[in-house]
């Protein structure tokens, strides 16, 4: 999937508030747009490379996105748009194997008390898929999340009850970095999602997790990690 045609590399500086953080360009110093709500506390660190993407509009008041940074020698994106993007693409194509026998996707579809990313179906059966993005990875484990997430632990009960009324129910981590060889609820940060994970992996609710190629231009699925509960 193309990030963007044309980027511009620069340096981060500092992040101003949730979504918004000061970078380097060449010696202008601009405000962009951060599209991740997410710590990424060992992704952006001061001085690290990071790939800006121009996409100004009357309604913006910046006129950059922050897409992706240089880590380790390897690139991470950190715009938690493009998960459900990356699924929506390999559901249309059959090629998420877990779900290539639904025909039908719909997206952004309410179910309880949250709006799921999705409700596919085939002739004989439906499913509720929540996409979660990934930035973090330590020692070769992808950890979600990052910082306290209440949201998820809804999605995650809403997929619970999805199951208990005879939908099939499932969650994508898509961990958008090459280095992750495997995928760990961060119990850490967030014990009560790590037990929201583990009661929903028991109710039957499918986990799967996928890395990604990332380069500052494009992202891709590469393939499927083994979840560690």
């Amino acid at each position: 999937m193309k990030i963007a045609d044309l980027v511009k590399q620069g340096t981060f500086l500092r992040r101003e508030n949730r979504f918004a953080c000061l970078v380097k360009l060449g010696r202008r110093t601009e405000t962009a747009y951060l599209p991740n709500s997410g710590r990424l506390e060992t992704v952006l660190l001061p001085g690290r490379k990071v790939f800006v993407v121009e996409r100004g509009s009357p309604s913006r008041t910046t006129k950059y996105d922050l897409v992706v940074a240089a880590v380790d020698g390897g690139f991470v994106s950190v715009d938690d748009r493009l998960p459900a993007e990356l699924v929506n693409d390999a559901l249309v194509k059959g090629t998420l194997s877990p779900f290539a026998h639904y025909s039908t996707i719909r997206r952004e579809v309410a179910r309880g008390r949250s709006r799921l990313d999705f409700l596919v179906s085939s002739r004989v059966s439906e499913c509720f898929l929540e996409v979660k993005s990934v930035t973090l990875v330590q020692d070769g484990v992808a950890r979600f999340p990052d910082a306290p997430t209440l949201r998820g632990r809804q999605h995650m009960q809403s997929l619970i009850w999805a199951r208990k009324e005879g939908y099939q129910a499932a969650v994508v981590f898509v961990v958008q970095r090459e280095d992750a060889e495997s995928f760990s609820p961060n119990d850490d940060i967030d014990p009560d999602f790590g037990q929201a994970v583990r009661l929903a992996h028991r109710a039957g609710v499918g986990l799967y997790a996928y890395r990604c190629e990332v380069t500052p231009q494009e992202i891709e699925l590469t393939g499927q990690v083994p979840v560690k509960l």
